[in-house]
């Protein structure tokens, strides 16, 4: 599917009419299903691909232009199985990947995505194979003691010019055509004892969008922070504020800027609710919508492209969509059951009205009496009713 094609169209989406049915779906068999069940799922900027993270440390690369192309051509939709065509294991946790943002599968120099694995240098890899070969480049970045640092969270600029990583107290930004050390590296706070900047351990990275003012970039840290940063420059400090306590959980576990560039959400681990602010004024949150959530794990949660609707997993396998201009009412517009466990990622479609989701959690017997007696550890892509617009 061409990218260019694909981005003419836009369609103004109605959640409340989601369909009963998958058009296509991925489960992971028996002997998979306590290891391998799904952490992130993130589509491909050229719409054809699903990568997926899980737990047992594999980057799962799904190609379903087939059945994309199917509904966009309005031909009759069958809920189908597929199989990955990429698996890449890795023997540390990968702890969090990127796509190339012009990646495009006609174009096999661009089908590439970042990824980052604990105790492991930032890797450029090809996504068209999984093999040892498969690895374009290496970014390493160290600490003041020469020690190796495991980033927590990468990300391209929005030009593809660059790669963002986020570690423990630090910042770095890599020129993608220079491997190696980092061009830029900040420290996210003066020292350990120092109460200014953000501490801790930088989970989150969000580059700037095309809209966002004076071009920062967005990061946040598992101590419950958050700060924007220069994309260039020597990524200095611009604002650091901290998320209310009675929205904090256990640290920021998902950072994403609205379409719009102006405001940004975040959502915490064991918190309630998804949080967002204008960057232009941090004093306080600009809006709050409730999301259960009482796990360690990530939960995702993503904008539909008209960035009207903010679509969120949660741990009763339902999809909750949620109107960003009529937050006063607390209830969802329309909510979908869409597994039988914890739905740790969603991810929309960049150009038709289609949606991703990914469920699992790890589970011990019986510790948990409200686990489900079968884990649901699986991949979905929904059809989401739309109307064209030109």
């Amino acid at each position: 599917m061409d990218s260019s094609t694909g981005g003419a169209a836009s369609y103004l989406y109605e959640y409340r009419g989601l369909g009963e049915q998958p058009i296509a779906c991925v489960a992971q068999t028996d002997q998979e299903q306590n290891q391998a069940f799904f952490r992130c799922a993130k589509w491909s900027p050229d719409g054809t691909t699903v990568a997926t993270s899980s737990g047992d440390n594999a980057l799962r690369l799904y190609n379903l232009s087939a059945a994309v192309m199917r509904f966009a051509d309005h031909a009759e939709q069958k809920s189908e199985m597929c199989a990955p065509e990429v698996v890449v294991p890795h023997g540390e946790t990968l702890l969090d990947y990127a796509w190339y943002p012009y990646m495009n599968q006609h174009d096999p120099a661009t089908c590439c995505l970042v990824e980052s694995m604990r105790d492991h240098p930032i890797q450029l890899r090809d996504s068209t194979s999984g093999g040892a070969d498969s690895v374009r480049a290496s970014y390493v970045a160290y600490d003041a003691k020469d020690v190796l640092m495991s980033a927590s969270a990468v990300a391209f600029s929005a030009d593809g010019a660059s790669v963002l990583a986020g570690y423990a107290h630090h910042i770095a930004r890599f020129d993608v055509q220079r491997p190696g050390l980092p061009v830029d590296l900040a420290t996210t706070s003066p020292s350990r004892r120092s109460r200014d900047g953000m501490k801790g351990i930088v989970s989150c990275v969000a580059p700037p969008l095309g809209a966002a003012p004076s071009q920062t970039v967005a990061c946040a840290s598992f101590s419950g922070q958050l700060g924007l940063f220069h994309a260039t420059g020597g990524l200095g400090s611009i604002a650091v504020w901290r998320v209310p306590e009675e929205y904090r959980g256990c640290g920021v576990t998902e950072l994403r800027w609205a379409p719009n560039g102006v405001n940004l959400w975040a959502a915490s681990r064991q918190s309630q609710y998804i949080v967002a602010w204008d960057v232009r004024d941090v004093r306080g949150p600009c809006a709050v919508l409730r999301r259960p959530c009482s796990t360690q794990q990530r939960m995702g949660f993503d904008f539909d492209s008209t960035g009207r609707h903010l679509v969120a997993g949660e741990m009763d396998g339902h999809v909750s969509i949620h109107d960003t201009t009529a937050l006063d009412d607390a209830r969802p517009v329309a909510r979908l059951a869409a597994h039988g466990d914890l739905v740790a990622a969603v991810s929309t479609h960049p150009y038709y009205p289609l949606l991703a989701t990914a469920s699992g959690q790890r589970h011990f017997g019986d510790a948990h009496d409200d686990a489900p007696a079968r884990p649901d550890h699986s991949l979905r892509i929904w059809s989401v009713p739309a109307g064209y617009i030109s």
